[in-house]
């Protein structure tokens, strides 16, 4: 009786380390698939910031041409009227 509560402490553990590893083999199997999926997604964040990039560059060029044709607009309308 006095060996009864040992058996069982030894036998929870053991259940403990058979999960453990069972844990630890699923996590291997797993890791190349997680740093596949973690390079697509640095590949992704990689795409979008360059794309919001190319966004905010091209609409800064466009305000930029759009005053251009603004003060270009004025300065034949003052031509126009000057003649």
């Amino acid at each position: 009786m006095a060996d009864e509560p040992d058996n069982i402490i030894l036998r929870h553990l053991g259940d403990i380390r058979t999960t453990l590893e069972a844990h630890g083999d699923l996590l291997n199997q797993h890791t190349g698939a997680l740093a596949r999926i973690e390079k697509r997604v640095d590949d992704l964040y990689t795409m979008s910031t360059h794309t919001l990039g190319v966004a905010v560059s091209s609409h800064e060029k466009y305000l930029a041409l759009e005053a251009r044709v603004d003060q270009l607009s004025e300065r034949v309308q003052q031509l126009e009227t000057k003649t």
